[in-house]
């Protein structure tokens, strides 16, 4: 005698039915342990010799079967059919990337496999296997971490709890988002559109007076804190190369000096690569602080006679060796003038990009070229900086005259 059909599985039938508007061909089944959805209007599977008519295909869906499941089945099952008649649904792939719909697409081991062939698409091709360590594998292992503590079967609700591991309107989460995205994309998986408004604009990791950079004060600080210290010729040197020219530590590699007229100019040759575009090689002039003398304390002798730190120059990221320098000099006592914590060797770039603007008055087209970025880049990073005394003195100049 044969079995009778589960009432959930023909009310499940028969709201999948009324989303397909009735169109033929489709049916939701129990086998074994698993729900699967049937039809002839799946596409070929990948190595699937082309028929010359319609053949009957089965999908298995990850939301398990019974009665209370049934509502979180019926959602997989008519995402499933909108995707296959979008023609947008694919069969996993090949090389273990789970396609939408598939049982377990959102495991931990099923996202480790997708994350090992970001991996293996990105470095040495795009990035240097540091900066996925530093700026890809943290936020993807935490997506992974949350995967493992509840079985997804929405793609947004497991996006939504990992984002919401870091602050709302910080860089980490921006990062995170980004990060996540690049993910799906190499599944080709839909992101979903709605999540736009979670990755934030990075408001709260920004300081709300703009840029922060190096004064001229806390500059002589810190070349006296140098002088003081155990730190050679050539790490002052480092130092006042970043003063004098705002470099990016990483552009120490490769970098040389020349004399240019009257004054000292840097050969940048490294070439940065980013999502923004990429800089190449380019002629940094002289541009210290006031108060320096011209020759910017014998710069070219001292770059002729010392040089840059070896060490320095061939570590994987030169500006972590600064790091590590300024939190010690941080320490040093007797202190004339503090040098704040916000404060790191990038802020020396800042304070240079500054002095192009303020001091010598450059446009922003001017400046960024300098600088080796966008204009665009420029008047998000400095323009809060660069409008405020303009925007101060005109309406100063508007009220004495009205």
């Amino acid at each position: 005698m044969a079995l009778s059909r589960p009432q959930w599985l023909a009310d499940l039938s028969r709201s999948f039915r009324r989303h397909r508007q009735g169109r033929p061909g489709w049916t939701i089944e129990v086998n074994r342990d698993r729900l699967r959805v049937v039809s002839d209007e799946l596409p070929v599977r990948p190595g699937e010799a082309h028929g010359s008519g319609p053949k009957r295909r089965a999908v298995s869906l990850a939301t398990p079967p019974g009665p209370s499941t049934s509502t979180a089945a019926l959602v997989e099952a008519c995402n499933l059919y909108d995707l296959v008649l979008a023609g947008t649904w694919r069969w996993p792939d090949p090389d273990g990337v789970p396609a939408v719909g598939e049982r377990d697409r959102l495991s931990p081991a099923a996202l480790q496999r997708l994350v090992a062939r970001l991996e293996t698409a990105l470095v040495g091709e795009v990035i240097a296997s540091d900066t996925w360590a530093r700026t890809y594998a943290p936020y993807l292992g935490r997506l992974i971490a949350m995967a493992g503590k509840d079985a997804w079967s929405e793609d947004r609700d497991l996006l939504v709890a990992a984002l919401q591991q870091w602050r709302p309107g910080t860089r980490s989460r921006q990062m995170a988002f980004e990060r996540f995205r690049r993910l799906w994309k190499e599944a080709g998986w839909p992101w979903p559109s709605d999540l736009q408004p979670m990755r934030g604009g990075g408001k709260a990791a920004a300081d709300p007076e703009g840029v922060r950079s190096f004064s001229d004060a806390e500059i002589a600080e810190l070349r006296a804190r140098i002088m003081r210290s155990r730190l050679t010729p050539g790490d002052l040197l480092a130092w006042d190369l970043l003063v004098v020219f705002g470099l990016r530590p990483a552009e120490f590699k490769g970098l040389q000096l020349a004399q240019q007229g009257q004054g000292i100019a840097a050969v940048v040759s490294r070439i940065k690569r980013c999502g923004r575009g990429s800089t190449g090689a380019r002629t940094v002039p002289a541009v210290p602080p006031a108060g320096w003398p011209a020759d910017c304390y014998d710069l070219m002798n001292r770059w002729e006679r010392h040089g840059l730190p070896a060490g320095m120059v061939g570590a994987r990221s030169p500006g972590q060796v600064l790091n590590q320098q300024l939190a010690r000099l941080r320490k040093q006592s007797p202190i004339s003038v503090e040098i704040p914590e916000g404060l790191t060797p990038y802020g020396l770039r800042h304070g240079y990009a500054l002095r192009l603007g303020v001091e010598l008055r450059l446009s922003v087209r001017e400046a960024s070229q300098v600088m080796g970025h966008s204009p665009a880049v420029h008047l998000t990073v400095y323009g809060r900086r660069l409008d405020t005394p303009k925007l101060l003195s005109k309406v100063q100049a508007l009220v004495a005259n009205r």
